[in-house]
C-alpha cells in the first residue's frame, strides 16, 4: 500500500468504510506529521529556559552575585509559562505559603502609612511581589518538568563551572572579577557562591548516591566543602557545620525531628527580640565573640541596638525596609562601625523591626510549614535528610549574615529550593512503601 494512504486517515475495512477512508484522505491537509499542540511547544521552550537558569546559577553567584535577581525573574517567567501550559492546575499544597507571603506583602504595603521611609517601603513591596511570585511558580513548576534529569545534570555542570571560576578568581586575586567590577578584589566577593554551595552540598551528594554514583558523590562533596573551607565566609562555614548534625538526625528520625525543628523555629522567631539582643549585653559573650572574629562582636552589638528599637514599636514595626533609616543607626559604636549598617544581619530581628508582631507571626508560620512539609514529603530517606540539611543551612545563613529582603539572596533561596525539589523528583522512589490512597484521593497536587 502506498505510504500516503495512511496520512490523515484511519485504516478501516469494507466498501463503505473504504470510501470514507478515501474521502477523509482527500480532505486531509497534506502534512507530513500532526502538528504539536501549542501548549506542548510553550512547555518545551519554558523548560529549556529553566535548564539554562540552573546552569547559570553558580557562575553568576561567582562573577555577578546581584545578577541572581534578574536570573530568578527569568526563571519565574519560564516557570509560569510551564505551569500555564501544563494542566491540570492543582495548587492546594501551596495555599498556606502563598497566604503567608501574600500576608507579608499586604502588611508591608500597609506599613507605608507609618513607615519612616514610605517611598522605599512601597518600592521594596513591589519588588517582593515579583520575587515571591517567582518563588511560588518555581515551586509549582518543579513537578511539571518533562526531563528533570536534564536540569539536574545542567545544575551540576554549572556548579562545577562555578567552583572552577571561584578557584581561578581566588588564585589570581580577581583575574576574572576585575573585568566585571571596578572595585578592588577582596575575598569576601566570593561569599555568595560560598553560601550557595553550603545550601546545595548535601542534596547534590545525596542525589548522586541515590543515582548509584557514590565515588562521584564523594568527589563532589569534597570539592564543595573544600571550596567553602578555602573561602573566608564564616556564615557559609557555620551554615554547613550546623546542617551536618541535623542531616544525621533527620536520617534517623525524620518526622519527629522535622516537627521539633518546626516548633523550635517558631519559638526562636517569636522570641528573637528577647533572646538575641541580650547576648550583646553580656560582657563574657561579647568578649568571646570578639576573640573569634571582630565582625561577630559587632553583630551582637547590632542586635542589642535593634532589640531596643523593636521595644519602641513592637506591634506595627518601623515599616518595610526601614532598617536603613532607623534613628541612631548611623552612629558609630566602634571606630568605623555603625550601630545598624543597612540591616540587622538576622532575618527574625529584621522582620520584627520592620513589620512588628504581625509580620513575625507570618514569617514564623512560613518557616514552620517548610519543616512540616519536609517531614511529610515522600522522598527517599537519604535525600529527605539531605534536603533538611539544606534547609538548616539556608536558615542559619539567613539568621546570621544577609538582609532578608536582598533581591539576590531571595533569588538564591528560590532557585536553590527549586533545584532541591527537582533533584527530589530525579532521586528515585522513596525508601518506604507509599500508603494506599484515601477514597477521596485526587492525585498529588503539590
Amino acid at each position: 500500500m502506498p505510504a500516503f494512504l495512511g496520512r490523515g486517515c484511519t485504516i478501516v475495512s469494507g466498501p463503505a468504510k473504504s470510501n470514507r477512508r478515501l474521502l477523509s484522505s482527500d480532505l486531509s491537509p497534506p502534512s507530513v506529521a500532526p502538528a504539536r499542540p501549542i501548549s506542548a511547544v510553550i512547555a518545551a521552550w519554558c523548560e529549556a529556559g529553566l535548564d539554562g537558569c540552573a546552569l547559570l546559577l553558580a557562575p553568576i553567584l561567582v562573577l555577578v552575585p546581584h545578577g541572581v535577581a534578574p536570573l530568578v525573574a527569568v526563571a519565574g517567567l519560564c516557570a509560569a509559562g510551564l505551569v500555564a501550559a501544563s494542566s491540570p492546575y492543582r495548587f492546594t499544597s501551596l495555599r498556606l505559603p502563598a497566604i503567608c507571603l501574600l500576608g507579608l506583602l499586604v502588611w508591608g504595603g500597609v506599613s507605608t502609612m507609618w513607615s519612616i521611609d514610605p517611598q522605599r517601603t512601597l518600592i521594596l513591596d513591589l519588588r517582593l511581589a515579583g520575587l515571591f511570585a517567582a518563588g511560588l511558580t518555581l515551586t509549582a513548576a518543579a513537578d511539571r518538568l518533562a526531563a528533570p534529569l536534564r536540569l539536574v545534570l545542567l545544575l551540576l555542570t554549572g556548579l562545577a563551572m562555578g567552583i572552577g571560576l571561584t578557584w581561578f578568581d581566588l588564585a589570581s586575586s580577581g583575574g576574572l572579577s576585575q573585568h566585571i567590577s571596578l572595585r578592588a578584589f577582596r575575598p569576601f566577593r566570593l561569599n555568595q557562591i560560598a553560601v550557595g554551595l553550603a545550601i546545595l552540598t548535601w542534596p547534590v551528594a545525596a542525589w548522586l548516591i541515590q543515582s548509584g554514583r557514590k565515588v562521584l558523590a564523594l568527589i563532589a562533596a569534597a570539592l564543595m566543602v573544600g571550596t567553602i573551607a578555602l573561602l573566608e565566609d564564616a556564615a557559609a562555614k557555620t551554615a554547613l557545620a550546623a546542617s551536618l548534625p541535623i542531616t544525621v538526625l533527620l536520617y534517623g528520625w525524620r518526622c519527629r525531628i522535622a516537627r521539633v525543628a518546626a516548633l523550635l523555629s517558631v519559638i526562636a522567631i517569636l522570641t528573637a527580640p528577647l533572646t538575641l539582643p541580650a547576648l550583646g549585653r553580656l560582657p563574657a559573650v561579647l568578649a568571646t565573640a570578639d576573640a573569634i572574629k571582630g565582625s561577630a562582636g559587632h553583630r551582637l552589638l547590632i542586635w542589642s541596638f535593634v532589640g531596643d528599637r523593636i521595644a519602641e514599636r513592637p506591634w506595627l514595626g518601623w515599616g518595610l525596609d526601614a532598617s536603613r533609616a532607623i534613628p541612631g543607626g548611623k552612629e558609630e559604636i566602634r571606630p568605623g562601625l555603625n550601630r545598624l549598617p543597612l540591616h540587622p544581619h538576622n532575618a527574625a530581628l529584621q522582620v520584627w523591626l520592620e513589620l512588628g508582631l504581625p509580620g513575625s507571626l507570618l514569617f514564623a508560620l512560613f518557616v514552620g510549614w517548610l519543616w512540616l512539609r519536609l517531614g511529610a514529603a515522600s522522598w527517599p530517606r537519604l535525600y529527605a535528610a539531605a534536603a533538611g540539611g539544606s534547609l538548616t543551612a539556608a536558615l542559619t545563613a539567613a539568621c546570621g549574615a544577609y538582609g532578608i529582603w536582598q533581591e539576590w539572596w531571595l533569588g538564591t533561596l528560590g532557585l536553590t529550593l527549586f533545584a532541591v525539589l527537582v533533584m527530589a523528583r530525579a532521586a528515585g522512589p522513596p525508601a518506604t512503601a507509599t500508603p494506599p490512597p484515601r477514597p477521596d484521593w485526587r492525585g498529588d497536587d503539590r
